[in-house]
Parts: C-alpha cells; sequence; structure tokens
C-alpha cells in the first residue's frame, strides 16, 4: 500500500518552482521521491528533507502536484506549501514586471510575513 500523498497546487511552471525551492534553501535534483518501506515515485523535481523521505513535484497536465509520503517527513505540509507558493508568487511577479520594464523601488516584508513592493517604470 502507498503511503504517498498527491496535493494539486496552483503552481503553473515548473521552473518557477525549482528557482522558488532554491531561493528557500532547498537543494533541487530531478529523479525520484523515497517513501515508506523502499517505495519510490517518478517526479521531475525532488527536494531532500533532513528526514529519510522527500518531496516531489511533477507536471499533471498544466497543474503541478507535490508528491510526497508526508508521515515521515518532518515538514508541515500547510505550511510548506504556503512558504512555496509565495516565493513563487513573488518570483513570477518580479520577473514578468521586470520584462514589462518595471523595476524594484522598494521592498518589504511585512509582520505577517507578507511582502510589500513598490515599483516604478521610466
Amino acid at each position: 500500500m502507498s503511503h504517498f500523498t498527491r496535493v494539486r497546487t496552483q503552481l503553473r511552471d515548473m521552473e518557477m518552482v525549482k528557482r522558488a525551492l532554491i531561493d528557500l534553501g532547498y537543494k533541487v535534483t530531478s529523479g525520484s521521491v523515497r517513501g515508506f518501506g523502499g517505495q519510490e515515485a517518478r517526479v521531475d523535481l525532488v527536494v531532500r528533507t533532513a528526514g529519510k523521505y522527500d518531496i516531489g513535484f511533477k507536471m499533471e497536465g498544466s497543474d503541478i502536484e507535490m508528491i510526497a509520503d508526508f508521515w515521515g517527513i518532518p515538514v508541515d505540509r500547510a505550511e510548506f506549501l504556503r512558504r512555496l507558493t509565495q516565493r513563487y508568487a513573488y518570483l513570477t511577479v518580479t520577473e514578468q514586471a521586470r520584462q514589462q520594464g518595471w523595476q524594484t523601488v522598494l521592498e518589504e516584508t511585512q509582520p505577517d510575513g507578507s511582502i510589500r513592493l513598490v515599483m516604478q517604470r521610466w
């Protein structure tokens, strides 16, 4: 019986997911995630955790799924996905703005963890 949980995300760009994970300090590789009893699942991106199991990301149609055996990972799934989604959104917004000629003037991390950006275009 598989212990892997599949979580459909709102993320759409695998390269941006990779950049966000790296920005958050995770080592990212490709291959398979490890789970209970030596089980493995093939994914596009693998995040090695402090435990013996991994977190993976795989394209499924136009969506990205997060795949892991969360029973054996010392990571809060909701908090991990919240932080990843925030970093992904930040990178996506700043990259698209840069492509349209915008520059970051001010960036502040608020007490609640949100990020305030002030941008301008000449």
